[in-house]
């Protein structure tokens, strides 16, 4: 794999930063009024959280990471408390994962999810029409997939409000030829068709991109093209930096009030 998109999920650092945020979503699962494992269509994978804040609230729907072949919303319940004290609704979400299944499902399943939540989040206290999405590194790539604009009518989406990309994966041409590519199966077409730099947001929907300080020179390349690519289409996209934050540790920022992300995101969703 290219220098930059190689991660290692095994660094003792990594490895104790994903156990705390294990541990701090088995005790927000616990929360009263939760909805877990909600089916939003018939495959187990197909499942959402939902950690409701009042009637009528703004959901902010996140799909995680773990390059689209692992990763769980489990384990990305953790900032819930955080976003209800301020009333916003917290909506993690589980897609089907490579290899079992390819790219396109993933990106099918993200806007299944955004379907779903526009038809029936009203009976959760969630209004459906102020749906934030976000998403970290590959859940960053649906995010935007799902926020896309697409011209040919296959996917229309109606209730979402802002977007939200952090440490994002939006090019996917740099990993053909790659030994991801034994797993992703991309061709120049197929990575084209499903690059969110190809596939921009409406030109009215606000956009925040995202990233650590310390990630590696790739994905933050990433997030620059996007951020960019965006506002050349007349977005309001904003761009941030997490100092000292690598790839992982920019992940808790979600349950920080005050951080960089926490900031960004909080001023989409209030505006």
């Amino acid at each position: 794999m290219p220098t930059g998109y190689d991660l290692d999920m095994a660094a003792p650092g990594t490895l104790a930063v994903q156990a705390d945020y294990e541990r701090l979503s088995r005790e927000v699962g616990k929360a009263a009024g939760a909805s877990l494992d909600v089916s939003y269509g018939p495959h187990p994978r197909q499942s959402l959280d939902i950690f409701p804040a009042g009637r009528s609230s703004p959901g902010l729907v996140f799909f995680h990471g773990g390059f689209w072949r692992a990763g769980s919303k489990d384990a990305r319940r953790f900032p819930a408390s955080e976003w209800n004290r301020i009333g916003v609704a917290w909506i993690p979400v589980n897609y089907r994962l490579l290899p079992q299944h390819c790219l396109e499902d993933a990106v099918s399943d993200a806007r299944s999810a955004l379907a779903w939540l526009e038809g029936n989040s009203a009976d959760h206290g969630v209004d459906p029409g102020q749906l934030h999405v976000t998403g970290n590194s590959a859940g960053a790539h649906l995010a935007a997939m799902a926020a896309a604009e697409v011209c040919d009518g296959s996917w229309r989406r109606t209730g979402v409000a802002s977007l939200s990309v952090i440490s994002g994966l939006f090019d996917l041409i740099p990993l053909i030829g790659t030994p991801a590519n034994e797993w992703l199966g991309l061709t120049a077409g197929s990575a084209a068709a499903l690059s969110p730099i190809h596939s921009l947001p409406p030109c009215d929907l606000p956009v925040a991109v995202g990233r650590g300080g310390d990630e590696t020179d790739a994905f933050a390349m990433q997030s620059r093209a996007y951020a960019r690519a965006c506002r050349s289409r007349g977005i309001n996209a904003v761009s941030f930096v997490s100092p000292g934050k690598d790839h992982f540790q920019i992940i808790g920022e979600y349950g920080q009030p005050g951080s960089p992300l926490f900031r960004a995101i909080e001023q989409l969703v209030q505006r």
